[in-house]
């Protein structure tokens, strides 16, 4: 992996009080935590033990948005450069980027409005080999205290109806967000591009995305720092963090959109 200095942040970031930090990498049973660049462990002020250059890049990138808080997990944004989520809002924050970003490229593609209808949250239970799915519909339901939990902060974050003049569709600027935002690879939002191109473009789409396919790795990368980390001197990193990654599988969001 080339290092942040050249052009590549890591997925996830603890950001480890002192004395964590120290005895991590004291500690011959955790000191390979510090090699791994993916799912980095920062210090808040001490020495870096490891790979002092992109430890020390990644610290000044969080000082400068505030986000260089012992205890801190960070989680990369999938969609821009150098832009990290506190974990404990990381599930609904991409889920709604998602959404935003898709109502974006229907503006570049002439929309006069886009309707939020649903979000369905997919649980996941363990126990069983290969778990158990549940579809939690809407906002109303839940069979458990996390998934309310997630789709009450998701509902603070949609918009239900957001409107636009209308225009014609600017397909080229439409591909080129895309681009910039790292969703070049979602099927559905380039067919969406492709529909309103040329001869008898679309006038309506209802369609459902991923509101978590393109963080996911960023999320898992986060749970594996959790889990190795919480119990040292006493420490819990990422508790509740922890419960939603573990309870919930995947989050769907349901939009209509007018051309």
């Amino acid at each position: 992996m080339k290092d942040i200095e050249n052009g590549r942040s890591p997925r996830s970031v603890l950001v480890a009080e002192d004395g964590l930090y120290l005895d991590i990498a004291g500690d011959p049973g955790s000191v390979a935590l510090l090699d791994d660049l993916d799912a980095m462990v920062v210090p808040y002020s001490v020495m870096a033990a490891s790979n002092a250059a992109q430890v020390n890049a990644v610290q000044e990138m969080l000082r400068a948005v505030g986000q260089l808080i012992p205890g801190a997990l960070l989680i990369k944004n999938p969609y821009e450069t150098d832009v990290f989520e506190f974990s404990e809002h990381a599930l609904e924050s991409f889920a709604s980027a998602k959404y935003h970003h898709l109502a974006n490229v229907a503006k570049l593609l002439g929309a006069k409005e886009v309707q939020f209808e649903d979000a369905k949250i997919e649980r996941q239970t363990a126990g069983i080999s290969g778990g158990i799915k549940m579809v939690i519909p809407g906002f109303g339901g839940g069979d458990t205290d996390v998934s309310r939990e997630v789709a009450r902060k998701l509902d603070d974050r949609l918009e239900g109806r957001l409107t636009f003049g209308g225009s014609e569709p600017d397909s080229d600027a439409a591909l080129e967000f895309l681009r910039l935002h790292n969703l070049t690879n979602d099927q559905q939002l380039r067919s969406l591009v492709e529909m309103r191109t040329g001869a008898n473009p679309i006038q309506g789409y209802r369609m459902t995305l991923s509101g978590t396919r393109e963080s996911d790795a960023n999320l898992r990368t986060a749970l594996s720092i959790a889990e190795s980390v919480s119990g040292k001197k006493g420490v819990s990193i990422g508790a509740a963090f922890t419960r939603e990654v573990k309870s919930i599988r995947s989050i769907e969001i349901t939009t209509s959109i007018k051309f």
